[in-house]
């Protein structure tokens, strides 16, 4: 399964439409024209003619104001359409050249209506004219807002072609004067067709660049899509298979991110390599699911991994409060069927915390709990009388501090039941909203772990705790390794055989997603939002000292 994949062009041709992440921008950029050109055309035609007390005059004659209310109706109703979501990009984009369109029409009607009456034909030359707004704002458009070069080609013709046909039209209606052939194609025509041709250039130009882009962006089977994560050296990429409907997530580790500092990078590529191992060798439902392992062309290490759709248990309980006690129940379960595996295969994870798991939906199924980042797992090998660690790199005590057990904090030996301890403090913040204890500086919360008693959670907690299950709880923060539950295996009984009036079920699980779905996703569809946080330390992050 862990196969070094190179990446390879996809068998779709990339010409045949503009590159996702592109038109996603491009999208983006629509909004910022159509707010752009909305606040211009007020401020150059409502404010100037309102402070100069000439607005009144504007409207007694059709041709001077429909021309500027066009614009600003048509860019206001523009960046509605682009801000309200409900297009998708592409058709986004076709919309977008819709309004270039009829933008062009406005430029060329405010320019050119009525001022050529009682013109001399033969002072009517491209040095009196000159070129109208058009052709400066379809190239304009045409660079910021790419599309297909063969829609954007025709969005420039009928743009251009505004210029001749309003001229013409007043020909027809007497308010302007009837040009011989060569006279009008030079001045209304030849122009217009060369910033056609200037803009289409531009079109192919971007758009290729998207297609380099695209190419750039692809790894093995899957192309990456969205940035959704970023730490000092490593990035978590939303991606999707290019054969399969199977989104994903790619963590990702550039060589040019680890040339600076070769100390770092030996140990950040040491822990990728571990993780990506790691993770693979697991199989319970409750772990992050890994797909694939490789190395790019350029040096990049990259590991695919299920794109979780949920919410991890810091976020969740700072959002919405703490959890009830049947449903922290029912979390951690979960998670003790993920550490039982790793635990089965020699393996202590030494980093379970809140932001280290996640609650997701996944096709029928609600409240599923995912174990993510292994990254600074050890394996140990049991002997009769304690665990021996045969993957320690060096001294020095990694962790995170507010969910830190003793042995860890003393650099003594590591077990198992370290990540018991941990898991013992995610009950705690779950049922509570505070960590164990709740210290000025990193150091004082490790100390406090060594040295300090922790309270009750039924103490702090708003609701009703069983005392069965505060017992759970103390006995996991318990600082003899000895006195805790001796395997994951154990806490899940012990957990199961707390007495509730009911327990949480599927029905209440999809209810509350159902109820806080639209506040859950949009920051949630990542399967390893930290997985970049080694690097990048945020608050509460991995932490050595």
């Amino acid at each position: 399964m862990l196969a070094a994949l190179k990446p390879t062009r996809a068998t779709t041709p990339h010409d045949s439409r503009v590159a996702s992440h592109l038109v996603v921008r491009a999208a983006r950029r629509l909004e910022i024209v159509s707010l752009t050109v909305l606040i211009l055309a007020l401020i150059l035609w409502g404010l100037i003619h309102f402070l100069q007390g000439t607005l009144g005059e504007e409207f007694k004659s059709l041709h001077q104001w429909v021309p500027p209310v066009t614009i600003i109706v048509g860019s206001a109703a523009m960046l509605a359409i682009a801000r309200s979501g409900r297009c998708i990009s592409p058709t986004l984009i076709r919309v977008g050249l819709v309004y270039e369109v009829v933008m062009s029409v406005a430029l060329v009607c405010a320019a050119y209506l009525g001022t050529f009456r009682d013109v001399d034909p033969a002072s009517l030359t491209i040095e009196r004219t000159g070129l109208s707004g058009v052709a400066p704002w379809t190239l304009f458009f045409t660079v910021l807002v790419p599309a297909r070069p063969r829609e954007a080609l025709i969005a420039l013709i009928a743009s251009a072609s505004a210029v001749p046909i309003v001229y013409l039209a007043q020909v027809r209606e007497g308010w302007a004067p009837a040009l011989m052939v060569f006279p009008f194609l030079q001045v209304f025509v030849f122009p217009y067709m060369a910033a056609v041709t200037l803009a289409y250039v531009a079109a192919r130009v971007v758009h290729q660049l998207g297609v380099e882009m695209r190419q750039a962006h692809e790894m093995g089977s899957y192309r990456l899509e969205v940035l959704i994560g970023r730490g000092g050296m490593g990035e978590v990429w939303r991606a999707s298979h290019r054969m399969l409907a199977r989104p994903a997530a790619i963590k990702l580790i550039r060589r040019d991110a680890l040339a600076s500092d070769p100390a770092m990078a030996s140990v950040a590529v040491e822990r990728f390599e571990r993780e990506a191992q790691v993770t693979a060798s697991l199989q319970s439902p409750h772990t992050v699911a890994l797909y694939d392992f490789g190395e790019t062309d350029d040096g990049a290490l990259f590991y695919v991994m299920e794109l979780l759709d949920g919410i991890d248990l810091e976020t969740i309980v700072r959002r919405f409060g703490p959890l009830p006690p049947e449903r922290v129940v029912h979390v951690l379960r979960q998670v003790c069927a993920s550490l039982e595996e790793a635990h089965h295969h020699g393996l202590v994870h030494r980093d379970i915390k809140p932001s280290n798991i996640y609650l997701c939906h996944r096709a029928m199924e609600h409240d599923v709990a995912k174990v993510l980042d292994f990254g600074i797992v050890k394996k140990v090998m049991t002997t009769d009388a304690a665990a021996v660690s045969v993957l320690t790199r060096s001294d020095a005590v990694t962790g995170t501090p507010a969910y830190m057990p003793p042995e860890v904090a003393m650099a003594s030996t590591v077990d198992a039941r370290a990540d018991l301890y941990a898991l013992g403090c995610v009950a705690y913040w779950l049922l509570t909203g505070r960590v164990v204890f709740e210290e000025t500086t990193p150091l004082a919360v490790v100390l406090a772990h060594v040295q300090k008693t922790p309270l009750p959670p039924s103490t702090i907690s708003e609701v009703p705790i069983p005392e069965s299950l505060d017992r759970v709880v103390l006995d996991c923060l318990a600082k003899d390794p000895a006195a805790r539950p001796t395997s994951a295996e154990e806490l899940s009984a012990r957990l199961a055989a707390v007495p509730f009036a009911r327990t949480w079920s599927e029905v209440d699980a999809a209810r509350w997603w159902e109820a806080h779905q639209p506040s859950v996703v949009p920051e949630a569809t990542i399967s390893a939002a930290v997985a970049a946080q080694g690097d990048a330390q945020p608050t509460g992050s991995t932490t050595r000292l």
